[in-house]
């Protein structure tokens, strides 16, 4: 007999979460407290089209994610480009791609370049090594390239991803991500032809021919027992029981939705910070740059970098406009988060035109979006302490950004969390239908 589960979050832990629930035969009700399927890969609506709020690619070691696209049927749309990355530098832009760029990048002295060489050669093969979860990235690369180009290079790197709380970040999750990201020779990434639009809109064709039911502006407040059962209250007062439930929700969401069940501290006790995100979205009716990503370190700039969304994404999906985002990386609760999107959107127009004098007459519009809970600030020695996500065994699961560690937080990351819960969740539920009851 099928049992009733309930999947709390449309983003793509949410999304991927249903598609496997829903694929051993039970009845699935998602709930997504926007009124848009996608999370973090939602898009806005441009002259006919769609363009993503916030900047993603796809990489050819994505596995679980590229599988998941095969099996929507949009393997096809599939593209693969081959993508660049500058560095700018006290306002002079330097490439740094290869080994001969390496040696040409002029603000660190000749041994400091050997040296960064020679660790981009140890991430690769250090890869996952559990060890490096005890060490701080500071202090591991500082070991190997010193401290001067610690403090031009890194240390701006960091802090800009991290923010202040970069000193407690493992060296792990950095040699994962250099090893994620650099493992092949030229840098290569993809995307979907109509963009992560169609890959939701999949998404959800898929999950109703299945009969997920998909309940939109719907808050989850609450998670709850009720008998043998979960029970799910909303904002409006509602409360529904399931047989089972999947939440997705950042792990801070996640522990005030189930502060009343006594669950083990190691769960609801666990300190886990995020950053979120602005994100400033410029269409130029010329390039800016011929570089899809490329930090701005000691350059004046409010922006800490910029993704040229245009040397990876077809034109035609901008109506052949150039697609820019400005991002900071930047806690829910800062000043900056905090201003308003004019307020901005001049700051970002203002690095526009600083940096690149040219983009003062070609900027054709301009949005801003944000995000609060985007990148799990980690700490050394987070491996022993990253939650299961079998939270309640045949009752209650876990899968969110909170576990993708050491791997890079991304959509195949959060699709690999999604894989690797299933197993377990499959047998478990499973020994309920039979010694428990199904709703």
């Amino acid at each position: 007999m099928a049992l009733s589960a309930a999947v709390i979050g449309g983003g793509i832990s949410g999304l991927a979460s249903a598609v496997r629930v829903a694929g051993l035969g039970h009845r699935v009700t998602l709930y997504e407290g926007e009124d848009f399927l996608g999370g973090l890969g939602t898009t806005f609506g441009y002259q006919g089209g769609h363009l993503e709020r916030f900047y993603h690619c796809i990489l050819p070691t994505d596995t679980a994610l590229i599988a998941l696209i095969r099996e929507l049927g949009l393997e096809s749309r599939l593209l693969w480009r081959g993508t660049s990355m500058g560095f700018m530098y006290q306002r002079r832009t330097y490439p740094l791609n290869t080994a001969l760029d390496l040696l040409r990048f002029s603000p660190l002295t000749f041994t400091e370049r050997l040296r960064m060489g020679l660790m981009g050669i140890r991430a690769r093969r250090q890869g996952l090594n559990p060890e490096l979860d005890e060490v701080t990235a500071a202090d591991w690369i500082k070991g190997m390239v010193g401290e001067r180009a610690f403090e031009i290079l890194w240390k701006p790197l960091l802090s800009a991803k991290i923010g202040d709380q970069y000193p407690a970040l493992p060296a792990l999750w950095l040699s994962s991500r250099m090893n994620r990201e650099k493992n092949t020779g030229a840098e290569v990434k993809g995307c979907l032809e109509q963009g992560y639009r169609s890959l939701i809109d999949a998404f959800e064709r898929h999950l109703r021919e299945r009969g997920v039911e998909i309940r939109l502006r719907t808050q989850v407040r609450s998670i709850e027992r009720h008998g043998d059962l979960m029970a799910l209250r909303t904002d409006d007062g509602k409360r529904e029981s399931f047989d089972f439930v999947v939440a997705t929700s950042p792990l801070v969401q996640f522990q005030r939705m189930t502060s009343r069940l006594g669950l083990d501290p190691a769960i609801s006790g666990l300190k886990l910070d995020y950053q979120g995100v602005v994100s400033g979205v410029f269409l130029l009716d010329r390039p800016l740059t011929r570089y899809y990503w490329m930090p701005f370190v000691d350059s004046g700039a409010t922006a800490q970098g910029a993704i040229e969304m245009s040397n990876l994404v077809p034109l035609e999906r901008s109506r052949g406009l150039y697609v820019t985002y400005l991002v900071n990386y930047t806690h829910r609760d800062s000043d900056l988060f905090r201003k308003n999107d004019a307020e901005l959107l001049a700051l970002y127009r203002r690095d526009l035109e600083a940096l690149f004098p040219d983009a003062r007459r070609s900027v054709v519009d301009q949005f801003l979006f944000r995000a609060p809970f985007v990148e799990p600030i980690w700490t050394v020695n987070y491996s022993r302490i990253r939650p299961p996500t079998a939270v309640i065994p045949g009752r209650l699961y876990l899968a969110c950004t909170a576990q993708v560690y050491p791997r890079v937080n991304s959509w195949n990351s959060c699709c690999e969390v999604v894989e690797g819960m299933m197993p377990a969740l499959a047998a478990e539920t499973a020994a309920v239908q039979v010694g428990g009851r199904a709703a």
